[in-house]
Parts: C-alpha cells; structure tokens; sequence
C-alpha cells in the first residue's frame, strides 16, 4: 500500500467503486447528514470532531492549504477521536468512506492510538501466534487467581498504559473448558486433503468465546472443512500497524488460500463480519501490484461469511420466543447485503418477536476501541444499553463478535434482563461437531 496519500495507487471504495483519496474526499457534498451521526460529535460538539469536519481538514492536507506541523495536537486529537464505527458511512447519501479517509490521515500523522503494551501484545497474534496464545493463558491464570481484582484495588489498572487490561476483564467472559476442551480436540484433527470449505476463525472465537468457533463448524456439518488457526487477516495491521506487516499478513492469507484452493477454488468462510468486509476489500490493498490485484479479485469472490449458509431454529426460540433486535455494527464498512441476510434469517425465526431498530451502537474493531479510549468509549457504549431497556428487548443479536462481547457486558452490568450474543448462536447445539 503506497504511503504516499496523493498517490493515484492509494485508492478507497467509493460509492462508484474504487477511487482515489483525494477523488474521494472532494465527493463530499458538506451537506451535514453525517454530524449527528458521529458519537465523538455528540459527546464534543464541535465540528472538528465530526466526519465532516475530520473530512474537511483531510481536504486542506492534502490540498497543502494547511500544514501537518500546524496545531499538530489538533490534528491528533481530531484523528484519533474517531472510533471507525462507520455509521457516518450509513448516513451518507454517497456513502463517503470517511473511516478511510481517517486511517490515512492517522498514518501521515505516525501515531498509535492503542497502548503500547496492547498494541505488541495483539501484533503477536500475527507475528507469533503461539507466544500469543501462552500471553492469553498466563492472563486467564492471572483472572482466576484473582490477581486482576487486587491490581485494580490497588489502582495500578488505573494507569494510562494499563487501563485496557481493566477493560479486558470487564468484557471477557469465563473461560468455559467444555468448549475448550472441544476446540482443543478440533485443533489435533489434521486438516483434509481434499477440503469442501476452509474456515478462517477470528480472534474472539478462539480465545475470547470458543462456542462461536464451534457452532460455526456445526453449520458447516457434513462438508469437509480446513481450519485456518491462528491465520491474521491483516485487520488489525490495517487498522493500528504499519503497511509493510500488513502486506505480509494480507500476502501469506492469500498464498495459504491458493495453495488449498488448487484443484478447485474453495469459499473460505469468517465468523467475523470485520474480518468478511476486509477481506472482500483485499483488492484495493494490492492497487500498486497488478498481479497480486488480479489473484486478490479471485479470493475476494470467494470470502463467506456466516450468514450465507443454512440456520435451523434454537429449541429456546420455539419453546419462549423472545423479543430481539439486530445489530449490524462494523469497522470501516456498512454490513450491507450481510445484514440484509441476517434480518432475513431473523425474521424467519422469530416472526413478530423481530424488531427492526436501528439504536445507537458503536463497535469495538480488532483490538478494541474502549481499549484505547476508555470513559470515552464506555459512555458510548451505555447508551447502546440505554436503548435496549427503552424497547424492552431480551436479545440482541450481532454480527460482529467483539461488538457482542462488549454489549453483553454492559448489559449484564446495567441491564441484566437482556443478553447480546454473536449471530452463530441462532444454530441449534444439540449436534456433536
């Protein structure tokens, strides 16, 4: 991905396709749709702090009427104020990408937004994934022996490069070695010769919520299915890395995919739909590389997600139907036709006991947006709280498994009469994997 952003190889999705930054940016109409959308808008109420205004100075960098070394702090805190929940991107008329836009503006700035310790913590996970793995293990064993309680007491959590891992215990829920165990048997399976669909798991469900990875593979039943452990999709990279480590996490996917789709190009299926919508943009990554552009328009034609194969009703949903919602938050991109499936499948199974309601929402992207912005973040995430209580409802359903994790936490905290679980958990469990 060229770090030049006036480049004509750096390109976004926009609402004619592909284009150029500045192409994109000058598509904005200023008509104001998207301010009272943006959740750091109605917390700041200032425009700077809005997409438009976000867009706006985007603009002038790159028009050169304004200059990086000018109010540097500004533009920091305008950049980074954004949580790339993407419904900017809902309200506008031409669907602007602005989360892109930001993300370019963040890496002329050079800046993190994430904690340092998180940030290598989570780069492991692509780098070297079994050092990863002891980290989650050691931090469950820290959980468990209740070392986490005495830390906070002590207030040491309450330091700035520390508060994330008070928030990690916030929203993971406990370990539970049934599910575990199950994952740990599918992982000794060797992977099949002659595969029928290949399963990329995301990170929550290996390490977070382990029965999103097995309901997954029950949908999948009678078909034969390689799983991609431990496989980064370059997520994260793009969204808290660097170029060169995205590439190589974007290139080794694409290789891994090819190398077992070829006899026969096979769909490779995601529980995450971040990681659905990022991959089907994978073509725009290789936009300066024409032959790995091509082989990426191949893969992306192939990526499933959940909501493509077939959900048979929960025995819980015939006995007591339940009023439910969906939510349909991302990073970057609008669930689009995926939620217009999902809603489907909603409606088919619970019939009059679907609301459709679009509540205020605010995901939480690989890594974790809470994680960098703390009381920011959770006020945001209240008011998800405050919404379901208003409608009365029971569940909630998601399509992104981080944005359940962090909803089904608040909820038990505030509002205990509702749970909010990951789409997967529609599928039936009374089948063995």
């Amino acid at each position: 991905m060229p770090k030049d952003l006036s480049s004509p190889h750096f390109l976004v999705m926009g609402p004619q396709g592909p284009r150029t930054l500045q192409n994109s940016v000058d598509y904005c109409t200023r008509c104001n749709a998207c301010v009272q959308s943006c959740p750091s808008y109605l917390l700041k109420r200032e425009e700077t702090f809005s997409a438009r205004g976000r867009n706006q100075i985007i603009r002038l960098l790159l028009e050169q009427k304004i200059k990086l070394n000018q109010n540097p702090s500004l533009l920091q805190q305008t950049a980074f104020s954004c949580i790339l929940c993407a419904r900017c991107v809902r309200a506008c008329a031409g669907a602007l990408p602005v989360p892109d836009h930001v993300l370019a503006l963040r890496r002329t700035l050079g800046k993190n937004s994430l904690p340092f310790l998180l940030q290598m913590l989570v780069r492991l996970y692509g780098t070297h994934p079994t050092l990863f793995a002891c980290m989650v293990r050691l931090f469950q064993i820290l959980r468990k022996s209740g070392a986490i309680h005495i830390l906070r007491w002590l207030g040491v959590l309450q330091m700035p490069g520390l508060r994330w891992v008070k928030h990690a215990d916030y929203i993971l829920p406990s370990t539970n070695k049934a599910f575990q165990k199950q994952l740990k048997k599918l992982k000794t399976l060797p992977e099949p010769d002659r595969a029928d669909i290949l399963y990329l798991p995301s990170l929550e469900a290996q390490y977070a919520d382990p029965q999103i990875a097995c309901r997954t593979l029950q949908l999948t039943a009678g078909k034969q299915v390689a799983v991609f452990w431990n496989q980064a999709s370059g997520l994260f990279e793009y969204l808290y890395g660097n170029e060169t480590r995205l590439m190589t996490q974007a290139k080794n996917l694409l290789t891994r995919w090819e190398k077992k789709s070829a006899r026969r190009k096979l769909p490779l299926l995601t529980d995450s739909l971040e990681v659905y919508l990022f991959l089907k943009q994978y073509p725009l990554l290789f936009s300066a590389l024409p032959g790995w552009q091509k082989r990426a328009q191949n893969f992306a034609s192939h990526i499933k997600y959940i909501t493509d194969l077939s959900f048979r009703p929960a025995a819980a949903h015939e006995e007591e139907p339940l009023t439910c919602a969906l939510d349909t938050s991302s990073v970057l991109y609008p669930a689009g036709a995926t939620a217009e499936r999902a809603r489907k499948i909603l409606k088919t199974l619970f019939g009059k006991n679907f609301v459709e309601c679009e509540y205020s929402r605010f995901s939480i992207p690989a890594g974790g947006v809470a994680f960098a912005y703390g009381t920011s973040a959770e006020e945001m995430i209240l008011e998800n709280v405050k919404d379901v209580a208003r409608r009365q409802l029971r569940q909630v359903f998601c399509l992104s498994g981080w944005a359940a994790l962090e909803l089904d936490a608040a909820l038990r905290r505030h509002y205990p009469q509702a749970q909010a679980r990951h789409m997967v958990y529609l599928f039936r469990d009374d089948e063995r994997i």
